[in-house]
């Protein structure tokens, strides 16, 4: 029976924002109104609003603006190209229909137009077109549908009615459109072709314009010239540098405005979303996780896009939409709250949503001990001859419930049973024996806290772990050691993970760390780093020399492997083929390079640097490192090598060379001479 009808429905729409809501893609039907969680990024201040004046013929304008969004699925293109159009439409008082005429505040909800066209005033002639997804296709039930033809056929048609254009596409949409069409002379000396030839060959900085204005050739265009310019989303993150936009999301749905409705609920003292708002207000509490988050960027080397962040804000927030079916989640809450399911309730505070949301109730992930675990459990459940306490109400819902809550949360990559977050589990390994003490249900936890953050769900949990530790004192010996052992696991996985989140605490933490202050290093112009900051870069650059120097024999003298057969070493290689780590090529990349004479350049990303730092501190041995994670490297120095014409050098340049039949020539250059030995 339900304890109060009180809703929230801030909760209801947060759910629309995971990843299979109806507002986790930016569709025209969503433009009309605000977003949900609005904030302005780097790309609202320097793109959209610049866009918002350039497209339009406005001010005496007679120059056109062409903007390419690049980018995978769910990086904000669509976010960004609907809030351009909710600012001309309200702002600029522009109307903006689809190419059957019918204005986007119309649309039915599900259709997603391939074009759009912007009117200024009363002009019954478009001044821009929007292809807000170029990966749609106008007719999709054609035979032969291939959106990269499409997204040419809209240039052209844009280039010969002088139109402002704006485009987001993922960057194999116009990779593809380039490369099916780079050789047909009819297509490649229009000059609207010339226009993709320079922006897929640009370089994918996170925005960027090109150099030069163009003139249209149409007979009759709206502009006369046109400007053209690009923004490149993949490499945007929304937690590194100076961006603090999943802050500033976080700050948004913790924000008290949003959640008024729940001060009059007799039941928020156990609700886990109001308790992990509580979390996100806290600004300690909040800086943990955005740091975890931030480790879990650099781990993966791949941003988390708007849309993974938007669905871990509402996972976190709202729960999980599988768990509710029909119902409300705040009648999910009061339900709970009703049949003292106390540990479906505490498996969705945020230290569990972010460490371990694949493990149901809070038991072992795997089948085989979760079988075991909740074997015991139940053996200790039937020890208690039914009584009504709250311990046994709460070990009924969780041994005997045919309805557990759902370990499929959504945003698998960063929160599934493999996904990143798991595997930076400090749990996984050991952890100092005073953080044990601190947080394995001690009496302290509360007073270390605070009673905000350590809710009455965890009370009431902890509660419930010592009424069993008692119940087990008056068990057989057999029953108690391995209800002793699965009790432990249990209330480890919630305390140990709320203590690790609270303090910040994960797998790699200093290394990750370090990592992504050289990140913010590496960004910064030479003359603007200090002598510390120059020291450390030289002695990783030393590093990474020494681990790919890996061929023994040569006793730590530089070497570089040709081929199988043949080596090349001496001061030559020493001299001119010393890696240097460098920014990536990439704006606001989450990985760094190493570069080569000659430009040459690798990823070096946070898994290398991880290995690296081991091997650093005589941890590892050599032999042990990774080779997979040299290979792009070690090739990038052979390439160098070649490069470099080590066979013109008078003077330090020994090779190497084994024949098939076991022989070993020597060769090594002195003067201009060659000298072999065998």
């Amino acid at each position: 029976m339900r304890t109060s009808g009180v809703r929230n429905d801030f909760l209801s729409r947060l759910l629309e924002l995971q990843q299979d809501g109806k507002g986790a893609i930016s569709a025209p039907t969503n433009w009309v109104r605000e977003p949900l969680l609005e904030v302005e990024t780097e790309i609202d201040v320097g793109v959209v609003n610049y866009l918002e004046e350039s497209v339009l013929l406005r001010n005496d304008n007679n120059t056109a603006c062409w903007h390419f969004f690049i980018g995978s699925p769910g990086n904000g293109k669509s976010a960004a190209v609907g809030k351009l159009c909710r600012h001309l439409m309200n702002k600029k008082e522009c109307k903006i229909r689809d190419d059957d005429d019918v204005e986007i505040t119309k649309l039915e909800r599900d259709k997603v137009p391939y074009r759009l066209r912007v009117y200024e005033g009363s002009n019954k002639f478009p001044t821009a077109w929007v292809v807000q997804d170029a990966s749609v296709v106008p007719n999709p039930f054609s035979p032969d549908i291939d959106p990269a033809k499409e997204l040419l056929d809209v240039m052209r048609d844009a280039w010969e009615k002088g139109v402002s254009l704006v485009i987001c596409a993922n960057r194999g949409i116009l990779e593809k459109a380039h490369r099916d069409n780079h050789t047909n002379n009819q297509v490649n000396s229009k000059e609207w072709f010339k226009i993709l030839s320079e922006i897929v060959g640009a370089k994918t900085s996170l925005q960027g314009t090109l150099d030069r204005e163009r003139s249209f050739s149409g007979r009759k265009t709206v502009f006369e010239k046109v400007k053209v310019g690009y923004s490149h989303l993949d490499n945007y993150s929304l937690l590194l540098r100076e961006s603090r936009v999943f802050e500033k999301l976080l700050e948004n749905a913790a924000s008290e405005c949003h959640w008024e409705a729940c001060s009059s609920c007799p039941v928020q003292n156990m609700c886990p979303f109001k308790a992990n708002k509580d979390w996100l207000l806290d600004s300690d509490a909040r800086s943990s996780v955005l740091q975890l988050l931030t480790r879990a960027e650099v781990m993966s080397g791949q941003v988390i896009v708007l849309r993974e962040a938007l669905a871990i804000i509402s996972f976190i927030l709202a729960g999980c939409q599988t768990d509710y079916g029909p119902k409300h989640p705040c009648e999910w809450v009061q339900d709970a709250v009703s049949r003292k399911d106390v540990f479906s309730l505490a498996v969705r505070r945020i230290y569990m949503c972010l460490f371990a949301s694949h493990s149901s109730h809070g038991l072992e992930a795997t089948g085989v001990a979760r079988g075991q675990q909740k074997k015991f459990l139940r053996h200790l459940l039937d020890s208690m001859n039914g009584n009504n306490s709250t311990s046994c109400a709460a070990m009924k819902c969780v041994v005997q419930k045919a309805n557990p809550p759902s370990t499929d949360v959504g945003v698998t990559r960063l929160l599934g049973p493999r996904g990143i977050i798991p595997s930076l589990d400090p749990c996984r390994e050991a952890l100092p024996a005073d953080f044990y003490e601190c947080w394995d249900y001690s009496s302290e936890i509360a007073s270390k806290v605070g009673q905000k953050l350590f809710t009455q769900i965890e009370k009431d949990c902890v509660l419930i772990w010592k009424e069993l530790e008692e119940e087990l004192e008056l068990a057989s010996d057999h029953l108690a050691s391995g209800a002793y052992w699965a009790l432990r696991r249990w209330s480890s996985n919630f305390l140990l993970h709320y203590g690790a989140l609270f303090e910040s605490r994960s797998a790699w933490a200093k290394e990750l760390d370090d990592f992504t202050e050289l990140l913010e290093i590496v960004a910064k112009a030479p003359g603007k780093r200090s002598p510390q900051e120059k020291q450390r870069l030289g002695k990783l650059d030393n590093q990474m020399e020494k681990i790919l120097n890996t061929i023994t024999e040569n006793k730590g003298e530089s070497v570089v492997k040709l081929s199988d057969a043949v080596t090349l070493s001496g001061e030559w290689v020493q001299d001119e083929l010393k890696p240097k780590i460098v920014s990536s090529e990439e704006s606001g990349s989450i990985s760094l390079s190493i570069k080569f004479t000659g430009g040459e350049r690798a990823v070096f990303a946070a898994p290398m640097y991880l290995w690296l730092t081991r091997r650093a501190e005589g941890k590892l041995d050599a032999r042990c490192f990774p080779q997979e994670l040299l290979l792009g490297a070690m090739d990038a120095r052979v390439r160098a090598a070649s490069k470099g014409n080590y066979a013109f050098e008078d003077d330090g340049v020994k090779l190497e060379i084994k024949t098939d039949k076991g022989e070993v020539f020597k060769l090594e250059r002195f003067g201009g001479d060659v000298v072999v030995e065998v």
